[in-house]
């Protein structure tokens, strides 16, 4: 599910027949362009918090969100392996997209944003169109309940510098650029393969990708000026991607965020994030096995290995899959053995070890295929 089309397509398959029993449906509404930024969303009025509004809220998670989210909001539902980047877990309250300084909580309009718009390239979808805006409230105040952490009073909102009056200047901004040192992470091309982009780890010590500015549709809340400057002034909570707040001016940061906009283009075609993930710690392969999805089927699908044998599949596709790609999991082990958006173009590997013999099933991880989407992609490992 980041080309991540999938992302919305397996939360939307999850969340379309739920909401059907639960509460007013939300009237949905069209849109000629992309969805507003995530300072553009519209907030109505907030209806007064109370225990009846945190039991409809828990109602309305345990109908739409539990799958992703957890039972207890700790990022680990049924769907969350599959998913990149993984749900948020709201028992620790890090959340990335706000307008209050770094390290701080959001507000409740911050949570009411994020709810209704959903995140580009994610499982988050707009629920916006999904839920009445009493129960994205009802979200809001159940969400917080989830974490001790907003027992504290308040966070401050930031100013949210405007753009000035002289037009940004994307020359300028890659001066700002180099000395940020921004290429470390996000690469001098602005792909997000900078010299530090495989050490990156979240809160949790989980790999992060850096920021691929070639892709404008992988900026999570939307792909304006103002909102790159947003999350230059607050950094986002839980990654390695800081505030800078202070550190520029307003200028600065605008021309900055002109350059970011400016490395978006056509490029190459190989621009869309790929994943994979051995397991650790095996040492090299001591045999290579090729694979290709054809038709949506695997070829070959049935492989035979030896216990103990340190193995790579390297694994290509002939079609993209809805435009989601297709993927490579072997059931029991697909937390640690796991191939997600592998394209026409860009084929994937990864290395496992299985020490007790038997069969076991491998299958297509791409997220839009954890329901019947890819029904055939699957086959059979057999270790002798």
């Amino acid at each position: 599910m980041n080309g991540r089309v999938s992302a919305a397509v397996f939360a939307l398959a999850i969340a379309l027949p739920l909401t059907q029993g639960f509460g007013k449906r939300a009237e949905v509404k069209t849109r000629a362009s992309a969805p507003p930024s995530f300072l553009e969303v519209e907030v109505p009025r907030r209806p007064p918090p109370s225990a009846q509004t945190i039991a409809r809220g828990r109602a309305v998670y345990l109908a739409n969100c539990v799958q992703c989210h957890g039972p207890n909001g700790a990022g680990d539902g049924f769907g969350a392996p599959f998913l990149v980047p993984p749900p948020r877990d709201f028992t620790t309250a890090q959340y990335k997209f706000r307008t209050t300084g770094t390290g701080e909580l959001p507000t409740d309009e911050d949570l009411f944003r994020s709810i209704s718009r959903g995140a580009n390239g994610t499982g988050m979808p707009p629920w916006h169109y999904l839920l009445p805006e009493e129960d994205r409230w009802a979200l809001v105040d159940y969400v917080k309940s989830l974490s001790p952490r907003f027992d504290s009073p308040a966070p401050q909102v930031l100013k949210i510098p405007e753009e000035p009056k002289e037009p940004a200047d994307s020359s300028r901004g890659r001066l700002v650029y180099e000395k940020l040192q921004c290429a470390k992470c996000h690469g001098e091309d602005g792909r997000g393969a900078g010299p530090s982009a495989l050490t990156l780890t979240d809160s949790k010590g989980f790999h992060v990708n850096s920021r691929d500015f070639t892709n404008p549709g992988s900026f999570r809340t939307g792909w304006t000026a103002h909102e790159i400057v947003r999350t230059f002034e607050t950094g986002m909570n839980g990654t390695p991607m800081p505030s800078y707040s202070g550190l520029m001016t307003p200028r600065e940061e605008y021309d900055l965020a002109a350059y970011v906009m400016s490395l978006a283009g056509p490029g190459g075609g190989d621009q869309k994030r790929q994943m994979s993930r051995s397991m650790p710690n095996v040492g090299e392969p001591q045999r290579v096995i090729t694979i290709r999805e054809h038709a949506w089927k695997y070829e070959p699908s049935e492989i035979h290995v030896k216990k103990g044998e340190v193995v790579r599949i390297d694994f290509s596709t002939t079609d993209n899959g809805l435009g989601a790609g297709h993927g490579f999991a072997i059931d029991g082990f697909d937390q640690s053995v796991f191939i997600n958006g592998a394209m026409v173009g860009a084929p994937l590997s990864v290395t496992f070890r299985i020490d007790e013999p038997g069969r076991y099933k491998f299958y297509c991880a791409t997220q839009c295929s954890t329901t019947d989407l890819h029904p055939r992609m699957n086959g059979t490992l057999i270790v002798e």
